[in-house]
C-alpha cells in the first residue's frame, strides 16, 4: 500500500494555506498548514513536497492522470529512502 497518494495531493491543493506541505510523520502522510522546512511545524517530519511545488509541477488544468503520475514517483521517492 504506497504512503503517498493522489488523495493526499488533493488535499494539499485544496490547502488555503499557501505554505502548506506534505510530509511523513511517524509513517503516515499527512498535510500540515505550515513547511515544516520554515521552521515551523512538526520537527521530525520529513518534508515530501510543498503546495507550492506541486502546483509548479503540474501547471494549471491537470488531470487526474498527472496527479496519479506525481503520487507515483513521490511514493517511489519515499521507499528508495527507506520511507
Amino acid at each position: 500500500m504506497p504512503t503517498i497518494t493522489p488523495e493526499h495531493l488533493h488535499t494539499l491543493l485544496a490547502s488555503s494555506d499557501r505554505d502548506a506541505a506534505l510530509v511523513v510523520v511517524g509513517g503516515r502522510a499527512v498535510v500540515v498548514p505550515t513547511d515544516p522546512g520554515r521552521g515551523e511545524g512538526p520537527e521530525e517530519a520529513m518534508v515530501i513536497t510543498t503546495r507550492e511545488a506541486v502546483i509548479a509541477e503540474l501547471d494549471t488544468g491537470a488531470n487526474e492522470e498527472q496527479i496519479e503520475a506525481l503520487a507515483q514517483r513521490l511514493d517511489t521517492a519515499l521507499e528508495s529512502l527507506g520511507g
